[in-house]
Order: C-alpha cells, then structure tokens, then sequence
C-alpha cells in the first residue's frame, strides 16, 4: 500500500527541545529533504535518542570533532549511518 506523506518540512524550533523529549514526538512523522526537483519525504518509524553530555555509551559523546559532530551541532540536521546492513539516521 502507498500513503502520501505531509512533505512540509517541520519547522527547526520542533528541534530545539532536549534530545529524550524531541525524539518520541518525531516518531510517525515525516522527514523531508528539499532538492531542486521538490520535496522528498519518508515517514519515520523510529527514533532514538541519547543525550550525550550525560550518557557516554553513544560515539557521539567521544568524538565530535568528525562524522558525528553533526549530532552536537544546531537542530535539524541529520548524522546518518550504515549499520548492521541498513541505513540508519540519528538526528
């Protein structure tokens, strides 16, 4: 079955709340990329959500210098990574 997908781009205040309490509101929604030829949107079916300053588990936490520093950097950005045989994005 094809669902059609609210392509308006939330607005980046949605992400300027702290990461444990953004995360569960992003659940369900949609994730769109402006490009030139328009918006292409996919529906999140999962998020997760570390805080970094008090969770030292995730690598985001030891090294933010490199391809994760995204993840410390202004909201609504994407940190996006393959894992286990699967795209998998952190925001």
């Amino acid at each position: 079955m094809i669902a059609t997908i609210d392509r308006t781009p939330l607005p980046r205040s949605v992400f300027r709340r702290p990461v444990l309490e953004a995360a569960p509101d992003l659940r369900g929604g949609p994730l769109v990329r402006m490009i030139p030829e328009g918006p292409v949107a996919l529906r999140l079916t999962e998020a997760e959500a570390r805080d970094a300053g008090n969770d030292p588990g995730p690598h985001a936490c030891r090294d933010r210098a490199t391809r994760s520093g995204v993840m410390s950097g202004p909201p609504g950005q994407a940190h996006v990574r393959f894992i286990h045989g699967m795209s998998r994005r952190s925001a």
